[in-house]
């Protein structure tokens, strides 16, 4: 349902405005407009929230891949170097022989560099195969690449749960948007102003956009004292959009925009910046047809 969740979102903006619109003539008693408010602010919630849950999952995924690739690509030279000192002695050559470097798994990779420390401490726990690498420097990496995998597999976790959480929320407010609509165009027959309104303004069929979402701009983004900065974002935008990132780059430090978050139409602080950064700032928008990215701020920090 995931790639529905917009749909529903606005499915149920429209149902609200329609319900608004009609009210004077009749009121659905099972979900008043208050609470239909409540209901579309919290998918809206629950959709930030996934997002984040995913940005943070394969950030995480990068930084983990590129330490288990790391200590696997190590592991294989120490190994091809000690079966080279090795190869004229049976008893220890025997100890790596039928050792491997070639797992397709992060989880195999890291099983290998754990077999190959296994191996060293047996051959000799001293001997350092590279410039710079022993056993006491090879180790600690292992490991870190290993928490690094551990706590990947919680973010997995917690972007699955949200995930879930997205996806019944918005299956209960799809089955409200099914039964006031159903509701409605029986109370107001087609023909009538209410019912013909009802149905040419709520949409009810799920077409997946040919083409990209609009831009959201930033209106301001104002640095403020503690390393944060302030933005906010122009009424409107974002058209068609299932997804809205706030997007942006530490000049002379980020090669590009590597940072992101779920952008909050009401406006958001980003902190964790120093004295003197200047900071670009963008929106970019998605859908299945493609990105669309808003112009550029920039805040100095001071």
């Amino acid at each position: 349902m995931a790639e529905n969740i917009e749909f529903i979102l606005q499915r149920a903006q429209a149902t609200k405005a329609v319900q608004v619109s009609i009210s004077a003539s009749w009121v659905w008693e099972e979900k008043p407009v208050p609470q239909w408010d409540t209901s579309i602010t919290a998918l809206v919630t629950q959709m930030e929230t996934t997002q984040d849950a995913e940005a943070e999952y394969l950030a995480k995924r990068g930084e983990t891949y590129t330490a288990i690739d790391a200590i696997h690509t190590l592991s294989g030279r120490c190994l091809r170097m000690a079966k080279n000192r090795y190869r004229n002695d049976p008893a220890k050559l025997d100890v790596i022989t039928r050792l491997r470097n070639n797992a397709g798994s992060y989880a195999g990779k890291l099983q290998d560099a754990l077999e190959w420390e296994s191996a060293w401490e047996k051959l000799d726990a001293a001997w350092s195969p590279l410039p710079g690498v022993t056993l006491a420097t090879f180790k600690p990496q292992r490991i870190a690449a290993l928490a690094l995998l551990e706590s990947l597999a919680g973010k997995k976790t917690d972007w699955d749960a949200a995930d879930e959480q997205l996806n019944t929320q918005g299956r209960a407010l799809n089955a409200d948007n099914v039964a006031w609509y159903e509701a409605a165009t029986t109370v107001f027959p087609a023909g009538t102003t209410e019912g013909d309104l009802i149905r040419s303004d709520i949409p009810t069929t799920y077409t997946p956009p040919s083409t990209p979402p609009t831009a959201i701009e930033i209106d301001q983004a104002i640095a403020q004292a503690g390393g944060k900065i302030a933005v906010t974002y122009v009424p409107g935008g974002g058209h068609d959009a299932t997804s809205r990132r706030l997007e942006w780059q530490v000049v002379g430090v980020d090669a590009g925009f590597d940072h992101d978050v779920a952008l909050k139409p009401v406006g958001q602080t980003l902190t964790g910046f120093t004295s003197g950064q200047t900071v670009n700032l963008r929106v970019k928008t998605s859908n299945p047809a493609g990105n669309t990215y808003s112009a550029v701020k920039t805040a100095s920090t001071s």
